[in-house]
């Protein structure tokens, strides 16, 4: 009588364990393979919305994205009106986001929604739904002015926009607010290539913020250690990145339409920190590395002066 051919009890242990440690090795290595993979698609994204920018401001003698049209607007986390196709600007105040300014290059330079949304951010490409259930007349998304708003479930630039987008509105008269018009110092073509225009979502703006000690209170001040820049542990410096590619680096859009991916946030022109504002003049390299503002306040943070990115998003407001 022949034997039966098969694998033992032991035999098959061995095999199992074998490949539990080839999992093991690998699974890290995907995983990187994965993060790699996800910021070079949001580079891709960031270039093309840099090139975007360039193209509209060919058309308007050089000005990128600024919407509003001058009225007196607030900054807030929604659009008021902003699926009205006949919406009348002129109205004051009115609520504005900063993500209306991005969308007028879906309106106007033929950019996807998908093109802001970041594949390792939390954010979600817009539905592109522009009326509710029920509605006779449902605008095309080039007629309306933002990426979704209140009572079209998880909408809005802060679930459909994944980056931020350097200070388009001027600062109000009260805290927490912006006239809705042009910022003198609002990002157009005739910038640096060292000018920082567009990147990841800013980090002061994440409320849930806890990296490293680090806090949504004392998110600022840790920053500061950057000036130390010598002695400064590895958290202290990603302390100060945004929060999708683990907090070890951003992509940055720069005013001549390139992209990079940045491992720090110190390097608009002369050191200057694309996530907040200066904290004076901007004299000196210690106010243009960490600026000034409170972590998670978002609608304190305005440009002061034509070298000064500031990058802000919505949603922490």
């Amino acid at each position: 009588m022949r034997k039966k051919k098969g694998f033992t009890l032991i035999e098959l242990l061995v095999v199992i364990a074998i490949i539990a440690m080839l999992l093991a090795i690998l699974m890290p290595a995907l995983s990187k393979v994965k993060k790699i993979a996800q910021r070079v698609v949001c580079a891709t994204n960031l270039k093309g919305l840099g090139t975007a920018q360039t193209v509209y401001s060919n058309d308007y003698d050089d000005e990128y994205t600024v919407q509003g049209q001058g009225g007196a607007h607030i900054w807030s986390n929604v659009t008021d009106a902003w699926n009205v196709v006949a919406k009348n600007w002129k109205t004051t105040p009115q609520n504005i986001t900063v993500g209306a300014s991005l969308f007028l290059l879906v309106r106007e330079a033929d950019v996807s929604p998908k093109s802001f949304v970041c594949p390792a951010s939390t954010q979600q490409v817009w539905d592109g739904r522009t009326a509710a259930a029920g509605a006779t007349t449902t605008p095309d998304i080039v007629e309306v002015w933002d990426f979704g708003g209140v009572g079209f479930g998880g909408q809005g630039p802060q679930n459909c926009v994944s980056y931020s987008y350097h200070q388009p509105y001027v600062a109000g008269s009260g805290t927490g607010t912006s006239t809705g018009s042009k910022n003198r110092y609002s990002a157009d073509g005739s910038r640096s290539a060292s000018f920082a225009t567009m990147a990841d979502r800013n980090p002061y703006f994440d409320k849930s913020l806890t990296f490293g000690g680090v806090t949504q209170e004392n998110y600022v001040d840790r920053s500061r250690l950057l000036n130390y820049l010598d002695t400064a542990q590895k958290w202290e410096l990603e302390a100060a990145n945004a929060a999708p590619h683990d907090r070890e680096g951003q992509n940055v859009t720069f005013a001549d339409g390139h992209a990079t991916y940045e491992t720090r946030a110190d390097i608009g022109i002369r050191f200057d920190e694309i996530y907040t504002q200066w904290s004076g003049t901007g004299s000196s390299e210690a106010d243009r590395r960490t600026g000034t503002g409170t972590a998670g306040a978002g609608l304190t943070f305005f440009p002061m002066g034509s070298e000064d990115s500031v990058l802000v998003n919505d949603g922490s407001i």
